[in-house]
């Protein structure tokens, strides 16, 4: 089954926008209609009121019976087809009084035909081309009876409708034309609106077709913090990639003394052929390490290591490695639990190096110190040996990869490395300076884990 595309944030936009303009410009309209049809129907209803009392004014009871004049001033009552006609009916609905205009008026039978109004009732409305204003009016005849009459005026309804049809076509006309108006300017602002995502896509593109290597170009600050993650991760990508290379290059690069070595060995020359192995395992061991850690910065969450019960593991499998020398390790004794915010294996490869390093070039003390009150969020480890020590210009060099300055000791150069590859994962740091013993110390500030 064929997913259907979703619709375009610019249809979507339109769309939406188009809905709004026409529901909140329709209730305009309904409303402006509605106000504009109901004050012309109430100045028609005034009008003709007027008139109905010009009539009312006219009017003279004799006894029992209502007269006004045949002729009227006004000379729209005294033409017929004039479009203005004006009757009485009295209780009976009777005519009492038409004017000289309704000789051709084919609705006297409807007019009669009505229910009388209460006395001093009014009512206006339209039938057949019409409008009309009544009123019900009480006379007191000669004999002190009340008699009621009921006064028509009816005006031909057509400049009425024609006023009304001609400003609803205006209103829906001009109305019609802002809703057009405003589509093609919202079309616009959206066009506009949408650049940056259009630059966006087309910076991709040139990126998955390796025309570019990241982002660029001004974007809004809505889209700022999408395209800064959008670079880190292709940043981070590239950073990966050329980690890889690096790692692969370097370890064959590495390797290729010890396989050179391996293959002029002789069956029996064993002891060469573990060293070679154990360099290797090394080289190897030094290269993956770096590709993992690399790849991480700051503090592991989740994850915890205790200081000191790793310091005691590593005191125990290094009193054993050098059990033939006679030197002594000096741990702190103290049964505090010290967090670290670092995975265990990351501890035990930092502290194991430098006390292995320690116990390489010290000749009789190894100490280790904790402090974990020189600063609130770090723990501080100082490694000193009573050794030769190392000459302020080389402390930097030793941490480089390959730089070593004892050629008799046996190893290849890279366990201060994978030390200062590891830390710098953690955003920790480590220096070296002078022991108290006259050696070389170790300083490395490792994070603390918060509890």
């Amino acid at each position: 089954m064929q997913v259907k595309q979703p619709l375009s944030l610019t249809k979507r936009l339109i769309g939406s926008a188009a809905c709004l303009i026409l529901f909140f410009l329709g209730i305009t309209g309904y409303a402006l209609d509605r106000a504009f049809v109901q004050s012309q129907n109430a100045a028609q209803a005034e009008r003709l009121f007027i008139r109905t009392f010009s009539l009312l004014s006219l009017a003279e009871l004799d006894d029992v019976t209502l007269t006004l004049p045949r002729a009227l001033r006004e000379e729209r009552f005294n033409t017929p087809e004039s479009g203005l006609i004006g009757l009485v009916i009295n209780e009976q609905r009777q005519s009492v009084w038409e004017s000289l205009s309704s000789e051709w008026f084919t609705e006297g039978e409807w007019v009669r035909s009505r229910a009388n109004l209460a006395p001093g009732g009014e009512q206006f409305g339209q039938h057949k081309g019409f409008v009309y204003q009544r009123n019900g009016f009480i006379w007191e005849d000669a004999t002190n009876q009340d008699r009621y009459f009921e006064f028509w005026v009816l005006e031909d309804a057509a400049p009425l409708n024609s006023s009304i049809a001609t400003y609803r076509q205006q209103l829906w006309g001009g109305l019609s034309t802002a809703s057009v108006a405003l589509l093609l300017v919202l079309a616009l602002v959206t066009k506009w609106g949408l650049t940056p995502l259009h630059l966006l896509a087309l910076q991709l593109t040139r990126i998955r077709q390796g025309e570019a290597d990241q982002l660029q170009g001004n974007y809004p600050s809505e889209l700022k913090p999408l395209t800064d993650s959008l670079n880190q991760l292709l940043h981070a990508e590239q950073s990966q990639r050329e980690r890889y290379r690096k790692a692969m290059g370097d370890l064959a690069h590495s390797l290729k003394t010890p396989l050179a070595v391996m293959k002029t060995l002789q069956c029996d020359d064993q002891n060469t052929l573990n060293e070679q192995v154990d360099r290797m395992n090394q080289i190897v061991r030094y290269q993956l390490q770096r590709s993992v850690t690399d790849a991480r910065q700051g503090p592991v969450l989740g994850q915890t290591c205790d200081l000191i019960a790793a310091l005691a593991r590593l005191g125990r499998a290094l009193d054993k490695a050098f059990l033939e020398e006679d030197k002594v390790l000096d741990l702190p004794s103290s049964d505090e639990v010290v967090l670290l915010a670092m995975d265990s294996n990351d501890v035990l490869e930092v502290l194991g190096n430098l006390i292995e390093n320690a116990f390489k070039y010290g000749r009789s003390v190894i100490c280790v110190e904790v402090d974990q009150h020189s600063e609130s969020n770090k723990v501080v480890v100082h490694i000193d040996d009573d050794g030769e020590g190392i000459a302020p210009e080389a402390r930097e060099r030793i941490l480089q990869r390959g730089k070593r300055l004892d050629s008799l000791q046996p190893g290849q150069g890279i366990g201060l490395a994978m030390t200062q590859d590891i830390l710098m994962s953690y955003n920790a740091t480590i220096d070296v300076s002078t022991s108290p013993f006259g050696g070389a110390r170790f300083t490395v500030s490792l994070p603390k884990a918060l509890v």
